[in-house]
């Protein structure tokens, strides 16, 4: 069989449903590599099938057959508007893009766009969460693009003591005394990490108990006291996990579990990175700071397997920054069509500047 790069992309995009997308999709995974797991077809199809949002999916194959490329939308209304999305813009994933096959060529992100956008039924397209590094964001100039969520990494070395040794005393000295009384009143704890699909969903109903709690001590609504997410994350994790790609941390001591922490590896050396997505602890042992004793022992875990950096993905909270002052924002890239979507795109404009003014 002759290269991509021979035989070149077939002259027809092609769209279809999510089900006749299937293969052609996880083939693509399989030559682009396990680097960004929101682009799965296992995380977004999982979405999909929980949200029932209409999909756009479209594919610009090689002659061969094979995918080149593809792009996975879903149409929504929107204060009236019917408007284009990532699809699973809105499950929290981060660095959204088309997938491309190493060997694509150059011109394949501008088809499968033009492809998207030809569908019907839709205004505005507004995709949220963007890879600013990504091939899309580069077809969106000017005030099409805008910065977005703030994303913060930390680059780790060989071990906690050299991590740590990089921080102040302060933040050091804070770390090991919370694992210390930790530790004092909970020796029998451990960390144990669920990794396999029939693990992964016992542990995820932890996570999702916790978390709740959590939130609902801070007078909040935690994510998952939606059963649409709490479904969608049980299946996309557990497909994921066959994968090798999802895993969930738990912080017990005997039945009690005491704080959870769930992400997914993703990348090949020397780019293998953690991408930490969502935790929550008991709220009755917040003076023993089970979410600081989690967090240092999966970043040491991911350093003892060889992972060279951790995502904290989307947020500006605080702690993240305690950790690391690295980091890079996502972008929002933004199109209309028609005179609906042109009086959203010229009243979004207006209201930028008039904030520029009072800022």
């Amino acid at each position: 069989m002759s290269a991509p790069s021979q035989t070149g992309l077939a002259s027809a995009i092609i769209s279809g449903t999510l089900p006749a997308m299937e293969r052609g999709w996880k083939q693509l995974q399989r030559s682009t590599g396990p680097a960004n797991p929101f682009l799965s077809w296992e995380w977004q199809s999982a979405w999909a099938a929980a949200m029932g949002y209409p999909a756009v999916v479209v594919a610009a194959p090689f002659v061969d057959g094979r995918f080149a490329g593809l792009l996975a939308l879903q149409r929504r209304q929107r204060r009236g508007l019917g408007q284009l999305e990532f699809l699973g813009q809105d499950s929290g994933a981060d660095e959204l893009d088309c997938l491309l096959h190493p060997e694509a060529p150059p011109e394949t992100a501008a088809r499968l766009l033009q492809a998207a956008l030809n569908q019907r039924h839709w205004r505005l397209l507004r995709l949220e969460s963007a890879d600013a590094a990504g091939a899309l964001a580069g077809l969106f100039p000017g005030e099409r693009r805008e910065r977005a969520a703030l994303l913060p990494t930390l680059t780790l070395p060989g071990s906690l003591d050299v991590l740590l040794a990089g921080h102040s005393a302060n933040f050091r000295s804070e770390v090991r005394r919370r694992r210390r009384r930790f530790a004092a009143h909970w020796p029998q704890a451990l960390v144990e990490c669920a990794d396999t699909p029939r693990a992964i969903q016992r542990a995820l109903e932890h996570l999702f108990r916790l978390h709740n709690l959590r939130r609902a001590q801070k007078d909040g609504t935690g994510i998952f006291e939606s059963s649409r997410i709490r479904t969608f994350h049980l299946r996309a994790a557990g497909a994921l996990a066959a994968e090798g790609v999802a895993r969930v941390y738990l912080l017990r001591s005997g039945d009690a579990v005491l704080a959870a922490l769930y992400g997914f590896e993703a990348g090949t050396a020397p780019a293998r990175r953690f991408l930490y997505f969502q935790s929550g602890f008991d709220p009755a042992v917040t003076p023993l700071s089970p979410g600081t004793v989690l967090l240092s022992a999966v970043i040491e875990d991911c350093m003892a397997r060889g992972l060279q950096r951790f995502d904290f993905l989307r947020g500006e909270e605080p702690y993240k920054f305690r950790w690391t002052c690295e980091g890079h924002a996502s972008v929002r890239l933004l199109g209309s069509r028609g005179a609906a979507g042109a009086v959203w795109m010229r009243l979004r404009r207006e209201k930028q500047r008039l904030q520029r003014l009072a800022a």
